[in-house]
């Protein structure tokens, strides 16, 4: 009855290659090979509840890439694994990267079961970690961190707690605190942070749901401002310029 039951009933997907067990009725949106050194892999056009059961490469199992929200859970588990084995094998530098993305999961988490008050208690926390690590080491990049934060805020909670994001990062930035100097040629961590708040502004102003919304002004004068300094302008990628002159034609010079 179990066997009928397993080849009638709801496909399952099999366990992710850290153990997250996905429910019935989880979908992929791709595959991985077993084996590290074969690299084989791939990702469907659109998501799917089941995945090939050998690779096609080297014959190897397969362990899923599962689609969102299922993501989510798949992602709590390989950051669970890699802290372990970080902290195992004595990798401080890899266990505080990764302590502060399970701070960014732990917040979209909260905002994905409607817990805003527990969201925004672990974005302070993160904030406070953030601006002492910069501190401590110069050659921390919070920014990327901080961008995680304002996609999963757009993703699972809305442009408002977005801005909760947003709004001290541009401030952080302005007064040119720990990580955001001024001599980004030699400066990797200084560079990344800019383009990384001039992204997640970019990110905001690009939602649908910010078309109409009252601060919409306010976050694209951030995004021009920021990029527009001298010791930014020439650093940012080739996307957010594209991005920028679309927005406003004459950006560079500000009229």
């Amino acid at each position: 009855m179990e066997i009928l039951q397993r080849l009638l009933g709801p496909r399952r997907l099999p366990p992710s290659r850290d153990g997250y067990q996905a429910p019935t009725g989880a979908l992929a949106r791709g595959w991985e090979c077993d084996d590290p050194d074969c690299g084989g892999g791939g990702y469907f056009d659109d998501p799917r509840p089941g995945i090939p059961r050998r690779c096609a490469d080297c014959g190897s199992g397969t362990y899923p890439r599962h689609a969102w929200p299922w993501e989510h859970g798949e992602e709590r588990a390989r950051l669970d694994a890699l802290l372990s084995r970080a902290e195992r094998e004595g990798e401080e530098q890899l266990a505080v990267l990764v302590r502060f993305h399970l701070l960014e999961w732990t917040f979209e988490d909260h905002l994905m079961k409607g817990h805003r008050r527990d969201a925004l208690v672990t974005l302070a926390d993160a904030d406070t970690g953030l601006r002492a690590t910069m501190r401590q080491d110069r050659y921390f990049t919070e920014g990327s961190h901080r961008f995680g934060m304002v996609y999963g805020a757009l993703r699972s909670g809305g442009p408002d707690i977005a801005l909760r994001v947003l709004e001290p990062w541009v401030t952080l930035a302005r007064e040119q605190g720990p990580g955001y100097g001024t001599d980004l040629e030699s400066d990797n961590a200084s560079r990344t942070n800019y383009r990384s708040l001039v992204g997640s502004c970019l990110d905001w102003l690009g939602d649908g749901r910010t078309r109409s919304h009252p601060r919409r002004p306010t976050v694209l004068a951030w995004a021009l401002d920021t990029a527009r300094l001298p010791h930014v302008r020439h650093y940012l990628t080739a996307d957010q310029e594209t991005a920028l002159t679309h927005l406003d034609p004459g950006w560079r010079t500000g009229r």
